[in-house]
């Protein structure tokens, strides 16, 4: 009877780590890409179709260019992991029609492994270190359709992440609009499979580990955090406070160690709010547009007459 209960400990155990250590991160480092469900001309905007080179790499990338009358200035778009240009979740289409009625013009990409555009060799989410690339490429089309004409960077979540690590190597951007960025690649993974899996987060804690350190969760070198503080351009950073998933204290450190960035907290949206009623464990996490479009508009606004 011993040998019997030993040999089921030994075999769950192996089924444990099999899942955990091994199935599940694998899964989870890699992109998920999202179906659409609308473009620009359900929200009334005229847009043209772009496809960007990403030379060094042989990919291409997919793009909206929806373009404004007199436009002041260009706002390239970055969505966030296993997302798409239409952003669906946190109100993309919206935000692109109160940025172009405002004069601007907007360009919405997909990044690699995600919506319409090329999937790279290996397919894998790295938070910014290899998909600042395509933010670099998108700058170079905006200066052929756009030339001359001031670029702010915006973008959600795993968007922020990579518009920081482009900024760190390119200075083409003017400013940074930046909605409940990631800037610490564990603690947002621990979030985004506690809202996926529904388990405690403690026991997720060795799938993240094994995410990190086998299969090359987050990319090399240092979090979005520490190359955030050392941005000199002008910075918009919007959180939501109870965001699940891009907590609020990283995106406060990040306001700390950076004079260049204005901060603004939003208020905490009531549980019964119709944006989050499908939310799940994802809960508010990139929803500013949805929650508080007036408000957020507002800043955005103030932000750019500053610049």
């Amino acid at each position: 009877m011993k040998k019997i209960i030993l040999g089921t400990i030994g075999v769950l155990a192996l089924i444990w780590a099999v899942l955990f250590l091994g199935v599940l991160p694998s899964q989870l480092v890699q992109a998920q890409s999202s179906p659409f469900t609308a473009g620009p001309a359900d929200v009334g905007l005229d847009y043209d179709e772009v496809s960007i080179p990403v030379t060094p790499e042989g990919l291409s990338l997919s793009a909206w260019w929806m373009p404004a009358e007199n436009a002041q200035s260009v706002v390239l778009y970055v969505h966030g992991a296993n997302g798409n240009k239409e952003e669906f979740h946190t109100g993309g289409l919206i935000y692109y029609a109160e940025l172009v009625k405002r004069g601007h013009h907007v360009m919405a990409i997909d990044l690699r492994n995600h919506g319409a555009s090329d999937r790279s060799e290996d397919g894998r989410l790295t938070f910014g270190a290899q998909e600042h690339r395509d933010v670099l490429a998108a700058l170079d089309m905006i200066a052929q359709l756009a030339p001359g004409i001031p670029v702010i960077g915006s973008g959600v979540s795993m968007g922020g992440a990579t518009l920081i690590e482009a900024t760190a190597r390119d200075d083409r951007m003017k400013a940074l609009i930046l909605i409940d960025p990631l800037l610490d690649p564990q603690s947002a993974m621990l979030g985004g499979m506690h809202a996926i899996l529904g388990l405690p987060k403690p026991l997720l804690g060795p799938t993240l580990w094994s995410a990190t350190n086998l299969f090359g969760l987050g990319g090399d070198g240092p979090r979005p955090l520490e190359t955030g503080k050392a941005l000199s351009l002008p910075i918009l950073l919007i959180q939501d406070p109870g965001d699940p998933v891009t907590q609020m204290s990283y995106s406060q450190e990040l306001a700390d160690g950076n004079t260049n960035i204005t901060y603004h907290v939003l208020p905490s949206p009531p549980a019964d709010h119709p944006v989050l009623t499908n939310a799940g464990g994802w809960g508010s996490h990139g929803k500013a547009v949805l929650l508080e479009q007036q408000e957020v508009m507002d800043q955005i606004d103030q932000f750019l007459a500053s610049l």
